[in-house]
Order: C-alpha cells, then sequence, then structure tokens
C-alpha cells in the first residue's frame, strides 16, 4: 500500500499520531445529524451500542421564518439554539458555564478503544460562536474530564478570533476547547474554541479532539459508558442564530469492522482474493463455475456497488474496480447455495 494513503476503512483519529494496535475492539460510531438525531447503524462497529443525544437547555430549530429558515435538520446539520427561533444566546455571549449543552455517549458491549471524538461545527449568522467539551465514564456523576489534545480550522480569518491561523492546524493549549481553569470565573472564557460561520466563504468546520494523548486511547469495559457533553454558546440575541452540527463520530485509530460485515450470514469468509487491496483489478479465484455463478461487490452500509457473472467452467474471474471509490468493501462469490467472502481494500 502506499504510504500516503489513508484508506477510508482505517478510519483513523486523524490527530497525527503512530501507535500499536492494542488488543481491544475498534470503536466507531457516527451520528451524521442531516435527518434525525439517530447514528448510522449500518456503519457502527461491533461490541458497541449508540445512545440517543441529549440535549440540554438548547432546542432544535424551528425552521420558521423568524429563524430564517433554518431546518431542524438538513445538509448543513443539526440546528439549535437557546430558544426555538434562534435567540436568547445572548445570555451565555460570555461563557456557556456548562448551561447550555448536547450530549452524546456510547455504551460498549465489550472491551473497546476509543482514541477521538470528531465532529463538524459552524454558528449561522454569528462570528462569535465559541465551544467547550467535557467527557465522563459515570455520567458526569463523579467525574469530568478535558480532553488532552485538539485540532480545528481557521475561524473569522482577519478578527482577533482567528484560531488558529491556518486551517487545519493544531489548537493553542489556550483554545482546546476545554474549561481552562473550570466552568465558571473569568479565566475560563479564554479557553475555547472558536466557531466558523456559516455565511463566510467556504468555511472549514472541522474539529478533531483527542481522549487520551496517548499510543493507548481510552479502553472502555464492558458494560462502560462514555459521555460526551459539548457546551456551545453565540454572541448574539437576534433570531436566526443556530448552531449547526453534523458528523458526531467516535473513532479509534485501529481498523473498525463494521455491523454489516460482522452480521452478514455467509456461509465463509476464505475467499482467496489478489491482489488485496488492490486499485482497479481483482481476481477472485473459485472452484468450476456453473452457468449461475457471480461475483456481487458490497459497501460497507450493505450496498450491491457491483455485480460480474463468472464464466461457466472457469476456476478464476477477473472484476473491475476502477468506478468504486476508495475504501473497504465486501466481494461475495455465489454459485448455487455455496457463498465465500473476502473483505478488500481498494486504494
Amino acid at each position: 500500500m502506499k504510504k500516503n494513503l489513508l484508506p477510508a476503512f482505517l478510519l483513523l483519529g486523524g490527530l497525527g499520531f503512530a501507535e500499536k494496535a492494542s488488543a481491544q475492539t475498534a470503536a466507531f460510531v457516527q451520528y451524521p445529524l442531516t435527518i434525525n438525531g439517530s447514528d448510522n447503524a449500518a456503519v457502527r462497529s461491533t461490541g458497541v451500542t449508540a445512545n440517543a443525544p441529549v440535549l440540554h437547555r438548547l432546542v432544535l430549530s424551528d425552521g420558521g421564518t423568524a429563524g430564517g429558515l433554518v431546518p431542524a435538520y438538513s445538509i448543513k446539520g443539526q440546528a439549535t439554539g437557546a430558544v426555538a427561533d434562534g435567540t436568547g444566546f445572548s445570555t451565555l455571549a460570555s461563557s456557556p458555564k456548562g448551561i447550555a449543552y448536547e450530549q452524546f455517549s456510547i455504551t460498549a458491549t465489550a472491551a473497546l478503544r476509543v482514541d477521538s471524538l470528531d465532529f463538524n461545527i459552524r454558528t449561522t449568522q454569528s462570528t462569535n460562536g465559541r465551544l467547550s467539551l467535557l467527557w465522563s465514564l459515570n455520567g458526569f456523576t463523579t467525574d469530568s474530564t478535558e480532553f488532552s489534545y485538539a485540532k480545528g480550522p481557521a475561524t473569522n480569518p482577519g478578527t482577533s478570533t482567528s484560531v488558529p491561523a491556518t486551517p487545519g492546524g493544531t489548537l493553542p493549549a489556550a483554545h482546546n476547547g476545554t474549561f481552562g481553569t473550570g466552568i465558571t470565573g473569568p479565566s475560563a472564557a479564554t479557553a475555547y474554541a472558536y466557531l466558523p460561520q456559516d455565511n463566510s466563504l467556504n468555511p472549514k468546520d472541522d474539529f478533531h479532539f483527542a481522549f487520551n494523548n496517548s499510543a493507548t486511547g481510552l479502553t472502555l469495559a464492558a458494560g462502560q459508558t462514555l459521555t460526551v457533553r459539548l457546551y456551545t454558546a453565540l454572541g448574539s440575541n437576534t433570531a436566526g442564530r443556530y448552531v449547526l452540527l453534523r458528523n458526531v463520530t467516535f473513532k479509534s485509530r485501529q481498523a473498525y469492522v463494521p455491523m454489516f460485515l460482522a452480521t452478514r450470514s455467509l456461509v465463509a469468509t476464505n475467499l482467496g482474493v489478489y491482489p488485496n487491496p488492490t486499485q482497479n483489478r481483482l481476481n477472485v479465484p473459485h472452484t468450476a463455475a456453473s452457468r449461475d455463478a457471480r461475483v456481487t461487490v458490497f459497501s460497507t452500509t450493505g450496498a450491491r456497488v457491483a455485480s460480474f457473472s463468472a464464466q461457466p467452467g472457469t476456476t478464476e474471474t477477473a472484476v473491475d474496480l476502477s468506478n468504486l471509490s476508495r475504501g473497504l468493501y465486501l466481494v461475495e462469490y455465489a454459485d448455487g447455495g455455496q457463498r465465500s467472502s473476502a473483505r478488500i481494500i481498494k486504494e
């Protein structure tokens, strides 16, 4: 595999650290937040349960004219505010102070490793959006922990709130999304990550926060729940001011197994395809094919993305994958009641 290739199936933490894989199952849970609040069950990894998000002193946009026609869910993500029409944030302008947040949590059904929380977040019609976040392993009953490392985009270029100066750069220590010395007091106001504005020119809005700045990641025991709270604030009390959030993702740097691949009922998973990884052409060896034999390629969501007939009597079928995007796929050879499969990487 090429050294500069980051195949989609790895779903790495994106924080730039090298490490050895641990024995725990890799976690991957993503909440797209473009249609509703549910996670994407098709790509959820094994050994983890995704819990429903919780809004505290935040509400979904009403989508009305007073709110600037910002729907609760759209391709831009989930729109939330202190009030449904986008007003009410001015009382939170100086600091979130633990008042308004959205909570996301996952529960391990087997030992899991989680490295980072990634998401896209921006504001509508406000250059003074701020974010803080904390995580807990007991539902914030006795503990709350700051994230150890962060990367984020430049915000509001040309203003005093441009942090950092380069898109995608490391957030300075004072703007790492934590509460600094605490969630109250004037010093807390210097420890926010500033948010890009939606109506700016092509705003970058991807943020990455590490649970543990080390090679081991964060380990969850079976039955343990990891909870994250994203505290948001805007410096405006005008209708139509919302926070847009999407693609909230818990992930590990280890390769993960999507739920679809783990639960798909197949007779065997020992199909000896080659080369793997592959760029365009994949060879699929098999027993002598009948008239009905086929090679089918599935995406991680379970969608059939390609299908090829095997020539009767042949013992190998070459398939062209040049039209597929890079990532992880499942290749299945079916001939009558006999089926076998292999997971492949398309470079």
